[in-house]
């Protein structure tokens, strides 16, 4: 009876303990959050609106509407400004992801570069199928993805990088480099 009543303790005591340790993937979490800061990339909780919320999972079990949600972790990184930001005006835009994993303009990029624009056209297939959203406002770009597979954050790394490295604005040709005759 006494070696029952310790056993019953010990687990009274070592369940709480065992419960609080990391699972396999909070620690797998952990370091793709680990390696985006060491690349310069901010890693933020956040909630964002679900660009597709006619689910029935926004049901609660009563059947009430419940908000249309996601928590999702944002990667962000700040886009470098040339020395002509305070001339251009901040130009933000938005891409989400559809229910066919396609991609759909949330927000005007009309008068993004072609260069942006067709890095954006191209390379958000690349993408992991868990981003839900990609968008750029006050000079950083994020991406909001849900982090389901290990290795996934390299690509959106390497997105980021890039995105941050193109031109936002269309280049106003140079009129100091035009040949005199």
């Amino acid at each position: 009876m006494v070696y029952l009543i310790i056993g019953i303790v010990l687990l009274i005591v070592l369940v709480p303990i065992f419960s609080v340790l990391p699972s396999a993937r909070q620690k797998q979490q952990m370091m793709m959050r680990q390696t985006a800061r060491a690349a310069g990339v901010a890693v933020d909780l956040t909630i964002i609106d679900d660009p597709n919320p006619d689910q029935d999972k926004y049901l609660s079990h009563t059947g009430r509407k419940i908000p249309a949600k996601l928590e999702v972790v944002a990667y962000r990184i700040q886009r470098q400004r040339g020395h002509d930001w305070q001339r251009l005006s901040d130009l933000s835009w938005c891409l989400e992801r559809r229910l066919d994993g396609g991609w759909v303009w949330v927000t005007d990029g009309e008068l993004l570069s072609k260069e942006m624009r067709n890095f954006l056209d191209k390379s958000t297939d690349d993408l992991p199928a868990d981003v839900e959203r990609i968008e750029e406002s006050g000079h950083k770009i994020s991406v909001y993805w849900h982090e389901k597979a290990e290795g996934d954050e390299d690509y959106v790394l390497k997105f980021l990088r890039q995105c941050a490295h193109l031109p936002l604005h269309e280049q106003p040709p140079d009129k100091g480099l035009t040949a005199r005759k």
